[in-house]
């Protein structure tokens, strides 16, 4: 039996675009930016929901959400139903800098499949978003 081809290729991918889309040139991490697409895409979120988006733990997302308030890009309230949570919202100034970011992870991605024609391109995120969702079951 071959073995698979495909994991080995997306890790290849992925290294490529971790290796140069770092905070200098995003403005922040890829996580980062991950965070504020959700939070543009899905509005104020608890800091909780944000954790669970994320796969990771309270507190990776707190130092994250730290790093993302002192920079202006989100804010922070406590919930009026309960006291011990935070509602994360994104800022205007954080949908700039993620639009910033955007751009860049998207010059970056002509980089890294530039030996795809825009057709090819288009069929791998059609394929990589459906491969997402049927996983989605698995959180």
């Amino acid at each position: 039996m071959a073995l698979s081809r495909s994991v080995p290729h997306l890790t290849r991918l992925t290294r490529r675009v971790y290796a140069n889309a770092t905070p200098e040139v995003l403005g922040m991490n890829l996580k980062q930016v991950s965070m504020l697409a959700a939070l543009r895409d899905e509005g104020d979120l608890p800091q909780t929901t944000l954790c669970d988006m994320m796969r990771t733990t309270q507190n990776t997302v707190v130092t994250w959400l730290n790093e993302l308030e002192d920079a202006g890009f989100v804010s922070r309230q406590r919930d009026p139903s309960d006291r011990r949570k935070h509602n994360v919202t994104l800022t205007a100034h954080g949908t700039t800098a993620l639009e910033r970011a955007e751009t860049e992870l998207r010059r970056l991605e002509d980089e890294v499949l530039t030996g795809l024609t825009v057709d090819e391109r288009t069929q791998l995120r059609r394929l990589l978003a459906k491969a997402l969702e049927a996983g989605d079951g698995d959180r």
